[in-house]
């Protein structure tokens, strides 16, 4: 039966064509003929190998620039490292250096305050021993029949004003003896060197010798410790009273004073009359350890050389025309606006 064969032959032929469209890359799916590049599979190994030989090629033309430009990379990341840890270290010395220049200075001023602690009793007496005297005036008018209240008023003003005066001096005391970090403000720097002139007057006195102070006019706003500036102040005070040996009283003197400068600077002179100091040893005077009096420690010129260029300003040394030896230092003027220095 040559029908009954038909349908099997027609399969058979079929899956044939099938099996060819498929190696020629067409499917049939739902009548629809859908097409596939199976060309641009076969041909993806050589895509990657071009991507590779353009490598190669790369580095065969750029190599020099390429490593040159890694080693820039390279070096600039070590540079950067090295300038940072360095200036942690930087940081850490500066405050290693700040804590040592902290301690040094209260030694000195301890030196100092030990220095002067005879003339400073002898100070501090005075308006105890008056304020014993007013108070048994007092009690003395008190007990009296003929009572006045002006006279009382006037003994109470008197035990009020020696009270203050001893409180001051105690005040200062523990101002030189305070110890702790700088605290840096706006002050007068003329109030700052009385204050100081204050504490050395009862010293100069007891050696007899005149102290002078020539404050300039206005006040001379700067920014520091007033506390370290005023020890600037009696370092250099006390290293110009030693130097003038005993003899006259009328030539033996110490002048302190205060004027500004041309370029926005406050200035200050401590000038004594004693015998100067050698011009060979003007420039090494501040180093630490360096003095010329038998017992001696060399601290004072170089702490008040710390802290004056720690708050900004210079310092140094003359030999007066006429004699004796004359010290300078200089702090930046505050510059205040327009409103307010109006």
């Amino acid at each position: 039966m040559p029908g009954a064969g038909e349908p099997g032959r027609q399969q058979a032929a079929f899956a044939v064509r099938g099996q060819r469209l498929l190696r020629h890359g067409w499917i049939w799916r739902g009548g629809a003929r859908l097409g596939f590049a199976v060309a641009a599979l076969s041909a993806a190994p050589a895509v990657g190998a071009a991507d590779a030989s353009g490598r190669s090629i790369l580095w065969a033309h750029y190599r020099g620039e390429i490593i040159t430009t890694a080693a820039v990379l390279v070096l600039q990341s070590l540079l950067i490292a090295i300038l940072l840890f360095e200036r942690r270290r930087r940081g850490l010395a500066e405050a290693e250096s700040r804590r040592r220049l902290l301690q040094v200075a209260h030694l000195n001023r301890a030196a100092t305050v030990s220095a002067l602690s005879a003339s400073i009793t002898h100070e501090i007496n005075q308006p105890l021993g008056a304020i014993l005297s007013n108070a048994e005036a007092a009690e003395e008018l008190l007990k009296s029949d003929r009572f006045d209240r002006g006279q009382l008023a006037a003994i109470l003003a008197d035990i009020r004003r020696d009270d203050q005066r001893a409180a001051g001096i105690i005040r200062s005391m523990r101002g030189l003896l305070r110890r702790g970090e700088i605290v840096s403000r706006h002050f007068d720097l003329n109030d700052a060197i009385k204050d100081a002139l204050a504490l050395i007057g009862p010293e100069a006195r007891s050696r007899r010798i005149v102290l002078a102070a020539n404050g300039a006019s206005g006040v001379l706003l700067v920014h520091a410790d007033p506390l370290h500036v005023q020890q600037v102040v009696l370092n250099l005070a006390i290293n110009g009273m030693d130097a003038m040996p005993d003899g006259r009283s009328d030539a033996r003197a110490l002048a302190v004073e205060t004027a500004r400068t041309g370029n926005g600077e406050a200035m200050v002179t401590v000038s004594d009359a004693g015998i100067g100091i050698p011009e060979d040893e003007l420039k090494s005077i501040f180093e630490p350890f360096y003095t010329t009096k038998p017992h001696g420690t060399g601290l004072g010129l170089s702490i008040a050389h710390a802290i004056v260029q720690a708050c900004g300003g210079r310092i140094w040394a003359e030999n007066r025309p006429n004699g004796g030896a004359m010290f300078r230092f200089t702090l930046p003027l505050v510059r205040m606006p327009p409103d307010e220095t109006a």
